[in-house]
């Protein structure tokens, strides 16, 4: 039953996230809107670690290990947050799914003995069509759509490569297990100056006014999007295959989606939602044998169970 709550509310906050960053930039710039979320997360983080008595090491491994994090924490969200400007954030949800296809491309390249079937390499294709039917239609809409796309796409690569890039560390030889909390607290920690650097170059002071919208947004983010979603996210990984905490990417573009239309009164085209379909489509595909593998195993818990 914990196990299944804990899902349920991964799937949750993952799938409200988008809208979360969209609310966010209410009377923030993008830059103060994610500064702000990863200072406070980072402030959390510490508390955490001190209260578990975990320890956050700065050998030289650890070091070049944080670094890879912080790409992600830094330049895909960056990137991220630059978008939700212009983005509706369900097509954010549904462009950012396209992670794990993402990350199956750079693993080939640059883990051993990884590799790519036919099934895989035809999701692939099938989702390069709907990201291309969505474009079609946002060149319609003007120059600023397109490049909000190609730097939310920019994002994705950036989160792909450093998950690949730390999942290569780790199996390299002599490295030793870093604590998922201290991993991203060291994360956050060579993320921190980096966006003090990107205010002081890039924004500005904060405005007189901020809206509760953009308040509440930010400290939902902080709290639920970085810091709970992160130990949920872990437990999971914890008691759970890869492969089946994998299908929540499934999942969450879907409620985005619906978040976003219901909450922010979001219109999207009848070509985004095509080329949407398509997306999910390929990730559906990508992923059936996870499903049917937990589909079968919860059967068989159901049967056990009666």
């Amino acid at each position: 039953m914990r196990l299944a709550s804990v899902y349920i509310a991964v799937v949750l906050i993952w799938s409200t996230t988008p809208l979360g960053i969209r609310f966010s930039v209410d009377s923030l710039d993008f830059i103060q809107a994610l500064a702000i979320r990863m200072w406070l997360s980072l402030v959390l983080c510490i508390a955490l670690v001190k209260m578990m008595g975990i320890k956050v090491l700065w050998t030289r491994a650890a070091l070049n290990s944080y670094a890879l994090g912080a790409m992600a924490i830094s330049g895909a969200m960056l990137c991220v947050y630059w978008a939700a400007q212009i983005l509706p954030s369900g097509l954010i949800a549904v462009v950012w799914g396209l992670a794990p296809l993402v990350v199956c491309i750079y693993a080939w390249k640059l883990i051993p003995n990884s590799t790519i079937g036919l099934s895989r390499l035809l999701c692939m294709l099938l989702a390069v069509w709907g990201l291309y039917t969505i474009f079609s239609h946002q060149i319609s809409l003007g120059y600023e759509m397109v490049l909000a796309l190609l730097v939310l796409l920019l994002g994705v690569n950036l989160h792909g490569l450093s998950s690949v890039l730390l999942q290569r560390f780790q199996l390299s030889p002599n490295q030793g297990i870093i604590h998922p909390l201290a991993q991203t607290t060291g994360a956050l920690i060579l993320s921190a100056p980096v966006y003090a650097l990107v205010w002081i170059n890039f924004s500005g002071p904060l405005p007189d006014e901020i809206s509760l919208t953009s308040m509440s947004a930010v400290a939902y983010l902080a709290t639920f999007g970085s810091v709970a979603g992160f130990i949920g996210y872990f437990y999971l990984l914890n008691n759970m295959t890869a492969a089946n905490v994998s299908l929540i990417t499934l999942i969450t573009p879907v409620l985005a989606l619906l978040l976003g239309s219901y909450l922010a009164n979001e219109r999207l085209s009848a070509d985004t939602w095509i080329g949407a379909s398509m997306i999910m489509l390929a990730l559906f595909i990508n992923q059936f044998s996870q499903l049917r593998s937990m589909a079968g195993k919860l059967a068989r818990v159901s049967f056990t169970r009666a």
